[in-house]
C-alpha cells in the first residue's frame, strides 16, 4: 500500500499548523492582499506585525502597499507576499 502525502504550502520553512505556515498556504505567490485585520480574523493570529517581521527575516519579500481609506491619521496598508523569495 503507497501512502500519498501531501504537502501543505510552507511546511518547508516552518511547522505545519503554525502561524506562519498559514498565512504562506493562504497568500504566498497567490496574488492576494491582505491587512492585519484581515490576519487577526481570519486566520486567529493574535500579533500579526510579529508573524510578518519573522516572514521576512525567514527570506519572505513581504510586501506593503497603502491603501486610501479616507480616514485621518496613520495610512491602511495592505500585504502582499509574492512567490519569489529575497536571497540574503
Amino acid at each position: 500500500m503507497i501512502m500519498s502525502k501531501t504537502k501543505a504550502v510552507g511546511t518547508k520553512f516552518f511547522s505545519e499548523g503554525t502561524q506562519n505556515q498559514k498565512i504562506l498556504q493562504n497568500y504566498w505567490g497567490t496574488g492576494k492582499t491582505f491587512t492585519t485585520l484581515d490576519l487577526k480574523k481570519k486566520l486567529k493570529i493574535a500579533s500579526p506585525g510579529a508573524r510578518l517581521t519573522e516572514l521576512r527575516e525567514a527570506g519572505f519579500n513581504v510586501k506593503v502597499s497603502s491603501i486610501d481609506s479616507g480616514n485621518v491619521g496613520r495610512p491602511a496598508v495592505a500585504y502582499s507576499i509574492p512567490r519569489r523569495r529575497v536571497t540574503v
